[in-house]
């Protein structure tokens, strides 16, 4: 025997193989420790497997919606399928993968870990806002089965509210089920970097990816109840033929418009502000040094939340607004580029020589 090998190789005992250091995957076995959890780690683990699930259902539906377009003629399946099979793309999509994606499973993870806190400021609530999204998606989940909705992921009305005889109250209830996770999780991550920071950790030595999410958390907490009163009213005007959108009953299509795109162009931010964290993080962490204008990024961060609330107008330039109206609204538009810019060419100067 190679008496030099022994001598390198590494001494265990029983103590050492026996113990194992706890952490958020061996700390608790079963299915029920996992259903019951508080563990932000856990309850990111849980997220993500739920929109990875929505994930592979709304490329499901893309791959068909492409297959379709292979040739013009309705080879697949015929106008009306196809419309069910495109709307249910985007609603899927959009609501149940884009929007919680990133916030929930890279902010439930991260967030608490990087200001140096113990767990979100409220991890009941944490772990509602996965159940909820979960009964949320089961009444869409329903609706598909049963044949889906064919008003596209916008819901434009009067279409959705009168003429539509897919499953539209029950997609639009998953969603407005939907909205209240959202809210609880922005809630709990605006109340956990407010309060649960750690000692010496103020606003400006923040990690950017912590300014990008708490700018997604006020988008989601200002512009999801929007979003939800404005699904709600669909409801309304559906079952009990309140004048609200529908010309016929005295209502303005144009104003589900408004209420739509005030949460739905937000909502963009919600998907790329995190996405934008992250970013940040990379190029600082290969560069080797903090980010170039710290500060001018992480208010980018804000300013694009802010800005974001001031430009729906630019889906509706022929929904009948006047000019004066499409102008300021295109001004505004383009001037969200500037944060955004910032953002970029803070990057690219941090890269230099890094």
């Amino acid at each position: 025997m190679n008496t030099s090998a022994v001598a390198r190789s590494p001494v265990s005992t029983t103590a050492e193989t026996a113990f194992e250091r706890p952490n958020y995957l061996n700390a608790a076995y079963g299915v029920r420790s996992w259903l019951l959890t508080r563990d932000h780690k856990r309850i990111a683990i849980l997220y993500l497997i739920s929109v990875t699930i929505f994930f592979a259902l709304g490329s499901l539906f893309a791959a068909l919606v492409r297959l379709e377009l292979l040739t013009p003629e309705g080879d697949l399946m015929g106008p009306d399928t196809y419309n069910r099979v495109f709307t249910m793309h985007g609603v899927v999509m959009v609501f149940f993968f884009l929007i919680p994606a990133i916030p929930a499973v890279l902010g439930n993870f991260l967030v608490p870990l990087m200001i140096g806190a113990k767990d979100l400021a409220m991890p009941k609530l944490n772990l509602a806002s996965w159940y909820v999204y979960n009964i949320g998606a089961a009444f869409t989940l329903w609706a598909i089965a049963n044949g889906g909705v064919d008003t596209g992921w916008t819901f434009y009305t009067p279409f959705s509210t009168n003429y539509s005889n897919t499953y539209v109250i029950s997609t639009a209830l998953g969603v407005f089920i939907t909205g209240f996770s959202s809210i609880f999780t922005g809630l709990n991550f605006i109340v956990t970097i407010h309060r649960m920071r750690a000692p010496g950790l103020n606003w400006f030595r923040l990690p950017l990816f912590i300014w990008s999410h708490y700018a997604t958390s006020l988008i989601i907490v200002l512009g999801t109840p929007v979003i939800a009163i404005t699904i709600l009213l669909v409801a309304v005007e559906r079952l009990f033929k309140v004048g609200i959108f529908d010309p016929a009953y005295g209502g303005d299509p144009v104003l589900w418009q408004h209420l739509f795109w005030f949460y739905s162009h937000p909502a963009v931010y919600i998907m790329i502000l995190p996405a934008m964290g992250v970013i940040s993080e990379l190029v600082a962490a290969f560069a080797r040094k903090r980010v170039f204008g710290y500060r001018f990024v992480a208010f980018a961060s804000v300013g694009i939340a802010v800005l974001g609330f001031l430009v729906w107008g630019h889906h509706m330039f022929v929904a009948g607004q006047s000019v004066y109206a499409a102008t300021i609204f295109s001004v505004l538009s383009m001037l969200v580029a500037v944060p955004s810019a910032i953002k970029v060419f803070n990057w690219t100067a941090t890269l230099y020589e890094g």
